[in-house]
């Protein structure tokens, strides 16, 4: 089951004016809900005690670098609350709460996103990760 863009939007009309930017679509859909990307958010957040975020963070920060002229600015701070929000999003099924609000770490070295919401699974989850052995 895929995590879309357009669910997002309809249950956070508040992003609405974000509803056709390409690059926001880009963001959600082709580097925050990959599955090996909120796997890794979702390792850092409940492993490791880090900003769930800071999985994926200089895959968007490069993203918006390679944009020639963005139409969704890493500067704008309503933009960088529209992403936290889409994390937030992507990991509520999984049963993840956002909790505590932490800086990147060091190792980031980002540019834009200083701090994102740390998470904890306290709530009912509908999905799950499934790991499995398969012949190919």
């Amino acid at each position: 089951m895929k995590i879309l863009f357009e669910d997002f939007i309809k249950q956070n009309p508040i992003y609405q004016k974000f509803s056709t930017n390409l690059e926001a679509k880009y963001i959600f859909e082709k580097i925050l809900a990959t599955d090996s990307n909120i796997i890794a958010m979702i390792d850092n957040t409940s492993n490791q005690k880090k900003p769930a975020l800071s999985a994926c963070v200089n895959e968007v920060e490069t993203y918006y670098d390679n944009q020639s002229k963005s139409t969704f600015s890493l500067c704008d701070n309503f933009v960088k609350q529209c992403i936290g929000s889409m994390v937030k999003f992507i990991l509520e099924p999984f049963g993840y709460v956002s909790t505590t609000q932490k800086s990147m770490p060091k190792s980031c070295n980002i540019k834009y996103i200083g701090s994102a919401m740390a998470y904890e699974k306290l709530g009912l989850a509908t999905m799950q990760i499934v790991k499995r052995i398969e012949k190919i």
